[in-house]
């Protein structure tokens, strides 16, 4: 498998931050990294900054997002896919050339998405899913500042189970201190945030506390992470959240952590991902899409209400 060079930059906008890595799998199993950003400068007392980690050593594929300025911010990511086959599509309504015409990977609301090995579902977009699974487990691993798109030589285990970095054959050991991610969690869907909140906001929380409203301790720890720690909330329409305003000099987990070719299809083939990510201040919410009555809505009016 060969790599290619990764170029990559980081992205400041008062508003909305827009950064597009698109991810080329063919028929050769030639794997190109393209990275096309849009910076946004507007002046203001806010540094919205935000560094987007789309990071690859020829087996660990690592997406997670970091902000490098010094305002609290909000994030969201959306993973567009694309498939051909013999120069055939798979959704007659992609092109290759057009990226905004991909598919966002529809995050399932039930079963296990974890293991994102998805069977296919008639459904032409999604027949890629024989082909590629993506691992999203929310794991946690150190990184370095502001160094967002490195093509690392190798991803270290520690000794101790922790995936770090090794830039130069040495393990972090070139005197520049190593940051970590959020502390490892695994990503909820939407559907989940909605019924965990629905019970922490009940009556019966109120007059008896969260336990009692709560009752499976496994959902009082995943509430508990979503405000503490922090975890991806998966929506169906294709977008992951961030649960929690992300402050600076600190980074999410890992949404997407590796890429599986399940299978090779039998002639020439090229899979794409491009990755989006957005970022806005409390105040700038109105600059991202979202339908007044959605579910991505009602989280941000939580965000709102704290």
């Amino acid at each position: 498998m060969q790599i290619g060079k990764k170029k990559s930059k980081s992205i400041i906008a008062m508003c909305c931050v827009f950064v597009a890595v698109l991810i080329l799998l063919g028929g050769t199993l030639a794997w190109t990294d393209f990275t096309q950003s849009k910076t946004n400068r507007f002046k203001g007392t806010a540094d919205p900054d935000v560094t987007l980690h789309d990071e690859f050593d020829g087996v660990n594929k690592d997406v997670f997002v970091e902000n490098t300025g010094t305002s609290n911010i909000y994030v969201r990511v959306r993973l567009d896919e694309y498939m051909e086959i013999s120069g055939n599509s798979f959704d007659p309504s992609a092109d290759v050339r057009d990226k905004t015409t991909w598919n966002p990977h529809a995050w399932p609301q039930t079963g296990d998405y974890t293991d994102c090995n998805c069977i296919d579902d008639g459904n032409p977009a999604h027949k890629f899913h024989k082909y590629y699974g993506w691992e999203v487990t929310g794991k946690k691993r150190e990184y370095r500042r502001g160094t967002p798109g490195l093509v690392y030589t190798k991803l270290k285990d520690d000794g101790t189970g922790k995936l770090v970095v090794d830039l130069d054959g040495d393990l972090m050991d070139d005197g520049i201190t190593p940051y970590e991610t959020a502390a490892e969690q695994k990503p909820i869907t939407m559907a989940t945030y909605l019924r965990l909140k629905g019970l922490a906001e009940s009556q019966l929380a109120q007059d008896w506390g969260l336990a009692a409203a709560m009752t499976d301790p496994a959902d009082r720890a995943i509430w508990a992470a979503l405000n503490a720690t922090g975890c991806w909330i998966l929506d169906e329409d294709g977008w992951a959240y961030w649960s929690k305003v992300l402050t600076p000099d600190t980074a999410t987990n890992l949404l997407l952590d590796k890429v599986n070719n399940v299978s090779e299809p039998e002639a020439d083939w090229y899979y794409g991902i491009d990755v989006k990510l957005q970022a806005v201040t409390a105040d700038d919410f109105g600059k991202w899409e979202v339908a007044p009555a959605s579910n991505a809505q009602k989280l941000i009016d939580s965000w709102l209400a704290q």
